[in-house]
C-alpha cells in the first residue's frame, strides 16, 4: 500500500499543476472556471497530464533512487549527524542485497517504496489516464475530475495559506 504521506504529496503536486493552468486561462481570457477547463482540454499541459506524465515523472524519479545503486557507497559507514542520512544508512545496512534492489527512496517525503508499491502507482496512473480520456469518457465526467483536483487544491490552500486569494473560487461556489 502506498504511504498516505506520498499519496498526499502526489495529489498536492498534480492538483497545484492543474489549478495553476486553469487559473492562468481564466485570468488571461476573463472566462468562467468551466470555460477555462474546456479551454484547458486543448492545451499541451492537459495532453501531457491525460497521458499520465506527472505520474510517470514521479515513478521514474523513484526508480532512479533505487537503494541497490548505493550498496557499495562509501557513505554507508560514514559518521554523520544528519538524521536523513542516518535513516538511509540504516536501510542500507539492514537490508539484504536483494531487498536493496527492490527498495526505492522518495526524497520529498522520506518514504521508502517497494517494487509492488511502484506497480500500485502505475495502476493509479492508468486509472487517471482512463478518467481523463476525452475520447472514451463523457466530457462532463472529465470536467468533474479536473474540478475535483482544483477543489482539492483550494482545500489544501485554505489549510496552509488561509489568507491567500484563490482565483478559481471553487469552494465559494460549492458552499
Amino acid at each position: 500500500m502506498i504511504p498516505q504521506k506520498v499519496k498526499d504529496h502526489i495529489e498536492e503536486y498534480i492538483s497545484q499543476e492543474v489549478y495553476v493552468q486553469i487559473a492562468i486561462i481564466k485570468g488571461k481570457e476573463k472566462v468562467s472556471t468551466e470555460t477555462a477547463i474546456d479551454k484547458y482540454f486543448n492545451t499541451n499541459h492537459f495532453r501531457d497530464f491525460s497521458e499520465g506524465k506527472p505520474y510517470f515523472h514521479f515513478i521514474d524519479g523513484l526508480r532512479d533512487k533505487c537503494l541497490g545503486k548505493l550498496k557499495n557507497s562509501p557513505m554507508r559507514d560514514k559518521a554523520t549527524e544528519d538524521e536523513t542520512i542516518k535513516l538511509l544508512q540504516k536501510k542500507l545496512n539492514d537490508l539484504t542485497d536483494d531487498e536493496l534492489e527492490d527498495t526505492y527512496w522518495e526524497i520529498e517525503t522520506g518514504e521508502f517504496f517497494s517494487g509492488e508499491q511502484i506497480k500500485e502507482l502505475e495502476k493509479n496512473c492508468s486509472e487517471l489516464i482512463k478518467d481523463l480520456n476525452l475520447s472514451n469518457k463523457d466530457k462532463k465526467e472529465v470536467q468533474k475530475t479536473i474540478m475535483s483536483f482544483c477543489e482539492n487544491y483550494e482545500k489544501l490552500c485554505q489549510k496552509k495559506y488561509p489568507e491567500a486569494p484563490l482565483p478559481l473560487e471553487i469552494l465559494k461556489s460549492v458552499n
